[in-house]
């Protein structure tokens, strides 16, 4: 049972990772196993920064309200992940989407176009292009680990279980060959993420 939870938050958060790699799979653009390992490590470090603020708050609720709200938050950031999903497929078609909340993060620009970091057209991912993509990542998940903080979910285990699949995903990414499922993936990814973070949230309220 100690498992599930951590590995929930894990695969939400780095179907975005997987998104990306498996666009940058498509362009053949290449990330060196030193800087795979270091998206790892910085993700990883974020998780547990952003988790260890939600346990030091956690003393100060009640166990139950403490439980409900996160759980309540990491659903309501599920459908937020949805929502932006219909408002970027609206924007590929032309529609206007200015009564949609936008962010003004540079982060999201790069996560959304995530060719962007490669505009030297080397087909290789720098250092510095590595940590600005690792940035975006965690960044990204702050939120989403420090809902699943509050709910209880165990920090060391989830730190452990975003490294691995984070860099499982980036491998993931390289080396799938299906480019229809990568497009598909890549199009659906926050409904994806979405729909896990609310049956995240939804098993977090019953157990």
């Amino acid at each position: 049972m100690i498992l599930i939870s951590p590995l929930l938050l894990a695969i939400s958060t780095n179907i975005v990772t997987l998104s990306v790699f498996l666009s940058y799979g498509i362009k053949k653009i290449h990330l060196s196993k030193s800087n795979s390992i270091l998206l790892a490590i910085v993700t990883s470090v974020s998780t547990f920064v952003s988790m260890y603020i939600g346990k030091l708050i956690l003393p100060l609720i009640d166990p139950k309200v403490s439980n409900i709200f996160g759980a309540i938050l990491l659903s309501y950031i599920g459908i937020s992940f949805i929502v932006e999903n219909i408002r970027l497929e609206k924007k590929r078609l032309g529609y206007d989407t200015s009564f949609y909340y936008e962010s003004s993060f540079k982060y999201k620009n790069l996560l959304e176009d995530s060719y962007i970091i490669n505009l030297d057209n080397s087909h290789n991912i720098n250092l510095r292009e590595c940590l600005a993509l690792s940035i975006a990542l965690s960044v990204n998940n702050i939120c989403t680990n420090f809902a699943a903080s509050i709910t209880g979910v165990n920090l060391s285990v989830s730190v452990f279980l975003n490294f691995i699949i984070s860099i499982l995903f980036v491998y993931i990414g390289y080396f799938n060959r299906n480019i229809n499922f990568s497009k598909h993936l890549i199009r659906y990814s926050n409904v994806i993420s979405g729909s896990v973070l609310i049956a995240f949230g939804i098993y977090e309220i019953f157990v």
